[in-house]
């Protein structure tokens, strides 16, 4: 018998409710890993549309910066765009979903201000750099879905290995303790009758 359970009635009944306890936590564990799953195919939808987003985004900067470098010339291009200020201050937040901490990026830069001389500067030029800055701030979102379905890939790991521990050894072992000292209790009664029967005879 285990040190931990000896043969006793007592020691039954505990048994019974740590693996009522195993299977309710088993069951937890399962229903938390589907709501995992549900919200990585939500992320990942938005990486796909976000994805598509920042392809329209960069083929129309493309398409800006090739007319803004018509309008100035390349070499005046670089001059314009090292002048702007470079502000890429990003916070990042954590946030809990289901016990998993996920990134929430907060970026200060995401109102574009143009903060250089108008001469020898066109619309084209502005675009460009807007367009840009645009691609910038879709990749940080980007980057946040990324990181989230990563972390929330290795939660789901961690979970399927806990649920499976519970499923695959720790619950078929209580079963089996838990038999085992029941039918040494059965067995032990019923000797404990044969004998008072015997006596009484």
């Amino acid at each position: 018998m285990s040190k931990t359970y000896l043969p006793t009635k007592n020691n039954l009944i505990k048994l019974a409710n740590t693996i009522k306890q195993h299977k309710n936590g088993q069951s937890i564990l399962d229903k938390k890993i589907l709501i995992l799953k549900k919200k990585i195919e939500q992320y990942k939808k938005e990486q796909e549309e976000l994805l598509a987003k920042i392809k329209i985004i960069l083929t129309n900067a493309e398409n800006t910066l090739k007319k803004a470098i018509v309008d100035v010339g390349f070499d005046e291009l670089i001059d314009i765009t090292n002048s702007i200020k470079d502000d890429d201050t990003i916070n990042i937040k954590a946030l809990s979903l289901m016990g998993v901490e996920i990134p929430s990026i907060v970026s200060d830069n995401t109102k574009v201000t143009l903060n250089y001389g108008l001469y020898h500067t066109t619309s084209n030029v502005d675009e460009s750099i807007i367009r840009f800055i645009e691609v910038k701030n879709e990749i940080i979102k980007l980057a946040e879905i990324q990181n989230t379905i990563i972390r929330l890939q290795t939660e789901i790991g961690k979970v399927e290995r806990r649920s499976n521990a519970l499923k695959e050894v720790i619950i078929p072992k209580d079963e089996a303790l838990s038999k085992k000292i029941a039918n040494y209790l059965e067995e032990t009664e019923r000797d404990e009758f044969i004998r008072l029967k015997m006596l009484k005879q």
